[in-house]
């Protein structure tokens, strides 16, 4: 492949494409992929550093995107870039793609890479005296620390980062949306129904009404207000995060599938195993195609078991009770952990594990 067989236009033209609302990957042909996959391989052989940054900030929108950050061509692009900003002494640059990586990970539910990709990029701020982009980096450290169950550890830094911005920042919205899930799990819902209302008005303010945290953020509200049985009040917000992604077009299926599943849950606790099934399958449909979000997938498979057994269709609870198990070890959770969970969240009778 000659350095003319790049095709810069041709490249933009994809990018253009792809980014526009209601495109998801699956429409594009194989054939387009192959194109970024030669470009990007032509330019690590040659060693063209600058080309290969200019190639990843042309396709940016994937790595940052909340479904195809995970794609492994949209990996492997960033993964070059970092080592092209580092072989350019751009150190502010290989700590925003390392950042966007940690983000990545996460999503997937590689929680220890992602700690490690966010301790680097913290490091490589703090050198450079970015100290605002160090704390987020920082911040965003404590999401696969709460995923993994290291609690202490996450709270400490929820509460560092808390000290350093200002009490009038709309950007606290972010750690009390975190600490919110944390209170949840200690079962402190109106403590973490508190928290997510002054995150949501943070948000609002900040970002408008129809943001995309927005739209997590009363999924989160729906889940809270329904574990203290206002169901009709947590259907309400729930049906207004599906209203708010479903204008994005596509480009937030990941939230969307998170949202139903979110739903389904609060369905299985009304005994209304049907309708969860539903919401399921469509959770299922908008993120499976995707074929790397194991940490949504296992989730989406558990609340799958408990609408089966509240069927009474033991052969289904046990096969999808397999596919909780497999999806959990191919990210490296302990299956001891869901256990412990199930005793706990039995006894507020909230049911599925986080």
């Amino acid at each position: 492949m000659s350095t003319a067989a790049v095709d810069w236009d041709e490249l933009t033209a994809l990018a253009d494409r792809l980014s526009k609302p209601g495109v998801g990957p699956g429409s594009v042909p194989d054939v387009e992929w192959k194109l970024i996959e030669r470009s990007l391989s032509y330019l690590q052989s040659a060693q063209d550093w600058p080309s290969v940054i200019r190639l990843r900030e042309m396709f940016g929108f994937l790595v940052k995107g909340e479904t195809t950050g995970g794609m492994a061509l949209v990996q492997q692009i960033n993964e070059a870039a970092i080592q092209a900003a580092e072989q350019l002494k751009d150190r502010k640059l290989q700590a925003r793609y390392i950042h966007d990586s940690g983000e990545n990970y996460h999503r997937q539910g590689y929680h220890k890479k992602s700690i490690e990709a966010f301790k680097r990029s913290h490091a490589l701020y703090k050198e450079e005296g970015e100290n605002f982009r160090a704390l987020e980096s920082y911040y965003f450290s404590s999401l696969p620390y709460r995923a993994l169950g290291e609690t202490a550890r996450a709270q400490e830094i929820l509460e560092n980062v808390l000290r350093e911005v200002p009490s009038d920042d709309s950007w606290r919205a972010n750690p009390f949306q975190v600490l919110s899930w944390m209170t949840r799990d200690e079962g402190r819902f109106s403590e973490a129904e508190k928290l997510l209302r002054e995150a949501l008005e943070l948000y609002k303010r900040h970002e408008g009404p129809e943001s995309i945290h927005a739209v997590q953020t009363l999924a989160d509200l729906g889940e809270i207000i329904g574990l203290q049985k206002r169901f009709s009040e947590a259907s309400t917000m729930f049906e207004e995060s599906l209203t708010i992604v479903g204008k994005f077009g596509g480009q937030y299926d990941r939230q969307e599938a998170r949202t139903k599943m979110k739903y389904a849950e609060m369905l299985n606790r009304q005994n209304e195993y049907d309708e969860a099934l539903r919401l399921l399958d469509e959770a299922d449909d908008r993120i499976r195609g995707y074929g790397h979000y194991y940490d949504l997938l296992w989730r989406i498979e558990l609340a799958r078991v408990f609408a089966f057994v509240g069927k009474r269709q033991w052969g289904s609870a046990l096969l999808k009770m397999r596919a909780v198990l497999r999806y959990r070890s191919e990210i490296g959770l302990p299956n001891s952990d869901i256990i412990r969970q199930f005793i706990k969240r039995s006894r507020w009778g909230t049911g599925l594990p986080r």
